[in-house]
């Protein structure tokens, strides 16, 4: 009979292909690697995770959920503004307080290895999505693909979270200046 498998041991398998991809790249860390600092056997990697290729999944949608933890008190009935600058504070916090996991997130998007259930909407990218359309028909741009507008917000607060990490001096600015350019990009105002 097999044993279960522990918690604890996959999420350390996790944590440690996070920090070796945030380190090295996807493709340069072997399942090897991710496996000794994870400190465990790596036929143990494998009982948690079929192939490099789940992980890389498995990753990716712990790392998306973390946002959706960080909106446990999302203000659902505010105006568009209050929930999308809801959003925006909470994402660059986590940035900030986790800025390899942005690096990974970037990478696991451009790897062309996640599958479309890992890619499925989460909380946090439904309100981004209701949100931002709301606002975009609020300046008239009411044929806007609502995925389109999506992507654009994800860029703005990732290059905002880039900018802020490496300015840590001008986070105030920053997060006011790229929120203003987002929510002005979308209702004209």
């Amino acid at each position: 009979m097999a044993r279960p498998k522990s918690d604890n041991k996959r999420k350390a398998i996790l944590d440690a292909a996070m920090e070796l991809f945030a380190e090295r790249g996807i493709g340069h860390t072997p399942t090897s690697a991710i496996s000794s600092v994870a400190g465990v056997a790596e036929g143990t990697l494998f009982t948690y995770f079929k192939t490099k290729d789940e992980l890389i999944n498995e990753l990716y949608r712990e790392l998306r959920k973390e946002l959706d933890r960080e909106l446990v008190d999302y203000p659902f009935t505010a105006d568009a503004h209050t929930r999308l600058r809801f959003i925006w504070d909470r994402y660059l916090n986590l940035v900030m307080r986790f800025p390899k996991r942005l690096r990974v997130l970037q990478q696991l998007r451009a790897s062309g290895r996640l599958l479309k259930d890992a890619e499925a909407p989460n909380m946090a990218i439904m309100e981004v999505l209701h949100s931002t359309k709301e606002a975009a028909e609020m300046g008239g741009l009411h044929n806007a693909s609502a995925e389109f507008l999506v992507l654009l917000f994800r860029a703005q607060a990732e290059s905002t979270g880039e900018f802020i990490n490496a300015h840590r001096e001008l986070e105030a600015e920053s997060r006011e200046v790229g929120f203003h350019l987002i929510w002005r990009g979308l209702t004209g105002s």
